[in-house]
């Protein structure tokens, strides 16, 4: 069975969860993993956000998320799940990017969670052709739990 640790340091009351384990039982079958997957999530506030942008990548601004796989799974493959990674969300600018593209909360904090465990299986955005993969995975998963635009 899938799991998500989640810890909320934000001020932000989360509704999503049943959709994130969806989004993860999803990414199972699109990125073709063989066991179960653990992920841990956390939500910070914009200031924490900033400044871990800052330390991990030396970019001075609130990001929406930052994702940091693991990068042990040939040690860890004893375990009867996959240990993905961690992912750190700033719900201030998932709200913010909700506004601004015209979508539902739901449908912002979905996709942007999608996008970190795309990142978490080694995707990246970096070229054009990179994005084109990455973003392919993400609609996949979107599209196949009925999450649109709207």
């Amino acid at each position: 069975m899938n799991r998500i640790n989640f810890k909320n340091q934000s001020f932000h009351r989360f509704n999503f969860m049943k959709d994130f384990l969806d989004i993860l039982e999803e990414s199972k079958i699109e990125f073709g993993a063989k066991k179960s997957l653990c992920v841990d999530v956390m939500f910070v506030t914009a200031k924490k956000m900033k400044k871990l942008n800052n330390l991990h990548r030396q970019k001075n601004y609130t990001t929406d998320i930052l994702s940091f796989p693991l990068d042990s799974q040939e040690e860890l493959n004893f375990l009867d799940e996959i240990e993905l990674g961690q992912i750190i969300i700033s719900p201030w600018k998932i709200k913010k990017q909700a506004k601004e593209f015209n979508h539902s909360l739901r449908r912002e904090f979905c996709y942007i969670f999608a996008h970190g465990i795309a990142h978490l299986f080694g995707f990246d955005h970096i070229t054009e052709e990179e994005a084109k993969i990455m973003n392919g995975h993400v609609d996949n998963i979107m599209n196949k739990l009925n999450i649109k635009r709207i």
